[in-house]
């Protein structure tokens, strides 16, 4: 997956390339990610690189202490969650211009999964308290 790939948004406001870390899509059920999207979850994949153009267009929102949501303050399309003050590592994958190799490998938060949305059974399911041990973790380990 080395290879460069493009994207845009809705209105085309905004255009991205990217490489993609691995193809893998990650499901993220969390109340906040369900309220975003409307009521499935935030589909992410893992991008280096990314260089975006139409920058100006792109509102953000802090949803959490280390958290910050990014979309097009022109047709609402979302874009990313990150932490905050760093580099983007996480793209929503329908921006992309050529989706057909990526699979959903991984569903996060799933106790919070709406009941009418089924389990992947393909995909790793990990719930809130190890998502949360993850992040502690990865803090942690930042401070040291």
């Amino acid at each position: 997956m080395a290879e460069r790939s493009t994207g845009q948004w809705l209105c085309g406001a905004i255009r991205i390339t990217c490489t993609l870390r691995d193809g893998n899509v990650q499901a993220c059920h969390c109340g906040q990610c369900q309220r975003w999207t409307g009521g499935g979850p935030r589909y992410a994949v893992r991008v280096d690189d990314l260089t975006i153009e139409g920058e100006a267009a792109i509102s953000t929102y802090r949803a959490s202490a280390h958290g910050e949501r990014a979309f097009c303050g022109s047709c609402g399309t979302t874009l990313y969650w990150r932490m905050q003050g760093r580099p983007v590592a996480f793209i929503a994958p329908g921006l992309l211009d050529d989706a057909a190799d990526l699979t959903l490998t991984e569903e996060i938060f799933v106790a919070a999964r709406p009941d009418w949305l089924p389990a992947n059974p393909h995909a790793a399911q990990s719930t809130e308290a190890e998502e949360l041990a993850k992040l502690h973790a990865f803090l942690e380990g930042e401070t040291r």
